[in-house]
């Protein structure tokens, strides 16, 4: 079985990218895969509020690796057992929320070949089926190389002008590099999700295939802070939905 290094990527903050990649994260492990997430947002890290995992729990970060500080081993944090997923696994590597440290990283320069060797290292050692990065949002350099050494992207939007209009400017800049990615409709108006055509209708404007579109539910972003929704309300339907969406990815292996 092939194993896959996906980019979770948007063109703008605020389209629910983090808690989406939380989420598939837990829905891939719950499906009996190895899944390893990376929070590449280093200048603005949220993944490991969503996790519940604290930064004195991490002994390392990815800011100590990219530092040589450390191995990526190093930094691997397991949550298999903290969220009670009875059949894959769920790793972690978390971003340092030290101001200074965050800081450097903004002057340093890292090249394609970085991230695919965290990503190689890391489906070797713990034997990974997916690897996931987070990105940080728009088009700045650390996150297009992170891009750019994934098999595919997911890019998560919002349906508004301004969204709709950059995340068409990423995917004309992600096909001169021959890159493939996939788009996911987040926190879609309720009206809008009924719309039986708005995948067909999105996906022929941007020119890319459509994943899902998610409607927007007060629930769930109230929950962001408290853990994983999907582990706490499985039958609710954004649960639903990103559970097909993984299945989806499961089955492309």
């Amino acid at each position: 079985m092939p194993k896959m290094t996906i980019a979770i990527h948007s063109y703008r903050g605020g389209t629910g990218k983090s808690t989406t990649t939380a989420n598939l994260a837990t829905a891939l492990a719950l499906l009996g895969h190895k899944v390893a997430t990376i929070d590449l947002d280093l200048t603005s890290p949220g993944l490991h509020v969503i996790f519940n995992v604290g930064q004195s729990s991490l002994k390392h970060t990815l800011n100590d690796y990219l530092y040589r500080r450390c191995e990526i081993e190093e930094c691997v944090v397991d949550l298999t057992d903290k969220l009670g997923i009875p059949n894959g696994r769920l790793y972690f590597i978390g971003s340092s929320m030290k101001p200074e440290e965050i800081a450097q990283l903004m002057k340093e320069e890292y090249n394609e070949m970085l991230f695919k060797q965290i990503a190689l290292s890391l489906q070797e050692q713990f034997d990974i089926d997916f690897v996931i990065f987070d990105t940080h949002p728009g088009l700045v350099e650390d996150t297009l190389l992170a891009v750019l050494s994934s098999d595919f992207s997911i890019v998560t939007m919002r349906m508004d002008r301004q969204d709709i209009s950059g995340t068409y400017l990423l995917v004309q800049i992600l096909r001169q590099f021959g890159k493939v990615c996939y788009i996911l409709i987040n926190m879609v108006p309720p009206e809008l999700a009924k719309a039986a055509p708005l995948s067909e209708e999105i996906s022929k404007t941007l020119g890319v295939p459509v994943l899902g579109a998610v409607p927007f539910y007060d629930e769930v972003l109230a929950y962001r802070s408290k853990g994983v929704f999907l582990l706490q309300h499985p039958q609710h339907d954004y649960s639903l939905q990103i559970m097909r969406i993984a299945k989806t990815l499961s089955s492309w292996r």
